[in-house]
C-alpha cells in the first residue's frame, strides 16, 4: 500500500500551550464518501478529510498520511495488522504527540481492538469515523475529527490504551461497539460507559479501564484459521464441526446467556477439543460475563469440563482477532486461557 503525505495546520492564533503535532492516518470509510445519484460511495478521486480551519484546534498541527481508502467491510484482518505496524512505527519515531486514525464504522472496533492489544505506545492512539457522509445533512465527521485531535493531544490519554472518539464520547477500544446501524450516537460501551467526554476544546476524563488484555511482546502476525459461530435454539453443532473439519485451529462460540449451548453443540465442542482445536466461549448477550455455573449438558460448567475456555465478556468478533494474533505469535491453549482470565 502506498502512503501519501500532506500537511494541514491551523496555528495562526495558538493558545498558551505547546504545539501538539498529530499524525492523522486515513483508511477510508463514510468519512471519505460522497453521494452519487442518491447512493454513497468512496469518491472516485481521494476525497480530502474534513480538516478545514474550524476542525483543527489552533494549538495542533496535523500531518496526514493516507494508508488506504476502503469501505470498512473491505478491511480484512491482514489489512488491520498492516495498519497496526504503521501505527507502531509512527508512535516510535518520536515526531508525534499523538495519532488519529479515521476508519469506516463497520469494522472500526475490530481495527481499534487489534491495535489496543498489540501496541505499547507512549502516545495516544485515537480512532474516529463518521456515521454520515460529507454530502448528507447533519454530517458528523468534522466534529468527530476535531474531538479525536483534542483527545490525541492530551498527554494522559495513552494510559487508557487505544481509544475511540465519536459523538463527543471517548471509549475504550476493548469495550466499544457499534450499536445502531445509522445513528450518530451508535458507538457505546455496554455495561461500562465512556471513559470521558469532549466538551468544546476540553477533554474531560472520567475513569480508567481497570481490566485490559495485552499480547506478549513480539512481531504481530495473524493466523486467520479461526472460526466464529453464533448459537441459537437448535443451532451450532453443524457449524462447529464444519469449522473443525476444514482445519480451523481455534473457534469462537457465541453462546446463549451465561455461556450455554444446545446439547448437540456441546457434543460438537467436545469433538473440536478432541481434534486439538481451541474453543473459546463468549455470550451473544451485550452485557455480562460467561461463567461455568450451569451443570447440565451444554451448560457452561459442562463446556469447561470438555476443555472449552470461557472468555469473560469479550465480544465474539474481538475474541476472534485476539485468537488470530495469539496463534500467530505461537501461544498455546493454556497461554490463551491465562491471558483471558485477566480480562
Amino acid at each position: 500500500m502506498r502512503l501519501e503525505t500532506m500537511t494541514a495546520s491551523n496555528i495562526s492564533n495558538p493558545e498558551e500551550r505547546s504545539l501538539a503535532n498529530i499524525a492523522l492516518v486515513s483508511t477510508g470509510g463514510t468519512i471519505e464518501m460522497v453521494s452519487d445519484q442518491g447512493r454513497i460511495d468512496i469518491a472516485k478521486q481521494h476525497n480530502p478529510l474534513p480538516v478545514q480551519e474550524n476542525v483543527i484546534p489552533p494549538f495542533i498541527s496535523v500531518e496526514h498520511t493516507r494508508f488506504c481508502s476502503l469501505p470498512s467491510p473491505a478491511i480484512s484482518p491482514g489489512v488491520m495488522a498492516d495498519l497496526c505496524l504503521v501505527l507502531e512505527n509512527l508512535a516510535a519515531c518520536g515526531k508525534y504527540h499523538g495519532i488519529v486514525v479515521t476508519h469506516g464504522t463497520d469494522t472500526l472496533e475490530e481495527s481499534a481492538f487489534l491495535a489496543d492489544i498489540y501496541l505499547r505506545s507512549t502516545i495516544p492512539v485515537v480512532f474516529t469515523a463518521a456515521m454520515r457522509s460529507q454530502s448528507e445533512m447533519g454530517v458528523d465527521g468534522p466534529r468527530n475529527v476535531k474531538g479525536a485531535l483534542l483527545t490525541a493531544s492530551n498527554n494522559e490519554v495513552h494510559k487508557l490504551g487505544v481509544t475511540v472518539v465519536l459523538n463527543d464520547e471517548i471509549h475504550s477500544a476493548s469495550r466499544v461497539t457499534k450499536t445502531y446501524t445509522s445513528n450518530v450516537s451508535s458507538f457505546k460501551s455496554p455495561g461500562y460507559g465512556p471513559l470521558g467526554f469532549v466538551d468544546q476544546d476540553r477533554i474531560l476524563l472520567q475513569r480508567k479501564p481497570m481490566r485490559r488484555i495485552k499480547l506478549p511482546r513480539g512481531k504481530l502476525k495473524l493466523d486467520e484459521r479461526v472460526g466464529l459461530i453464533r448459537t441459537a435454539a437448535g443451532l451450532g453443532a453443524r457449524e462447529i464441526r464444519y469449522c473443525v473439519d476444514r482445519g480451523d485451529r481455534a473457534l469462537v462460540v457465541e453462546a446463549l446467556g451465561r455461556g450455554n449451548v444446545p446439547p448437540e453443540a456441546a457434543e460438537a465442542i467436545q469433538y473440536a477439543v478432541e481434534k486439538e482445536t481451541i474453543v473459546c466461549i463468549t455470550s451473544r448477550c451485550y452485557i455480562g460475563r460467561v461463567l461455568g455455573v450451569y451443570n447440565y449438558p451444554g451448560g457452561g460448567a459442562d463446556l469447561e469440563r470438555k476443555g472449552a475456555i470461557l472468555a469473560g465478556d469479550m465480544q465474539g468478533h474481538k475474541l476472534r482477532l485476539f485468537l488470530m494474533a495469539s496463534l500467530g505469535i505461537g501461544l498455546n491453549a493454556e497461554n490463551i486461557r491465562k491471558l483471558l482470565e485477566r480480562f
